[in-house]
């Protein structure tokens, strides 16, 4: 066998172990839910849920990846495990107003106090988010759906991040259409930051 193609086979066997160790690692995380106690009235711990923004459609509606997200959040929040919400997200591509914008709309007619709200407009992707965190928080529960929490644990710890738990998102009405598409951009960027 000539030597380019000894190269060429052990290229693909190298790509389709990553491939493999990346797929597993994604599904790994699926079921990840914060198991966080409810919190005493008074407590100094500032506990925070970091809902990692997503699409808003024409018409400022919220997709469902971003509703799923958001209430999510807001449910760890009401049910006393979190005493703060960090809003994260980008400038929206097809609706007119910012994620964030939207998320907080949406946050304070659950009844929300402002004052509990950190508000990110530079959440532009995962690991902007990650980097926007904010100081003085004891601990963060990142909320996402379950085959984008595999990426964002990889990257909270990267960059260091101590203190940290996974919450999949519960999908309100059903699982997405293109989430083969979602599932095959996690590996492939699960595999692209693990070696950067």
């Amino acid at each position: 066998m000539n030597a380019w193609k000894k190269y060429l086979l052990g290229f693909l066997g190298l790509i389709t172990l990553s491939g493999m160790w990346s797929a597993i690692f994604v599904m790994w995380h699926y079921d990840e839910t914060f198991q966080g106690t409810v919190l005493e009235n008074g407590t100094d711990k500032k506990i925070c849920a970091v809902i990692f923004g997503a699409a808003v459609w024409k018409g400022d509606r919220p997709s469902h990846a971003l509703s799923d997200r958001l209430f999510t959040g807001i449910d760890l929040y009401q049910e006393g495990k979190v005493n703060c919400l960090v809003l994260s997200g980008s400038v929206s591509e097809l609706g007119a107003s910012h994620e964030v914008e939207i998320m907080k709309e949406l946050v304070l007619e659950k009844k929300i106090p402002l004052e509990d709200l950190v508000l990110d407009f530079e959440g532009e992707n995962t690991l902007a988010t990650i980097k926007n965190l904010p100081a003085g928080v004891n601990l963060f529960v990142f909320v996402s759906n379950d085959f984008h929490l595999a990426r964002i644990k990889l990257l909270a710890q990267k960059e260091g991040i101590d203190g940290f738990f996974l919450q999949a998102a519960t999908y309100q009405k059903a699982r997405y259409t293109k989430e083969p598409y979602f599932f095959f951009r996690e590996v492939v960027a699960n595999i692209w930051y693990a070696l950067s």
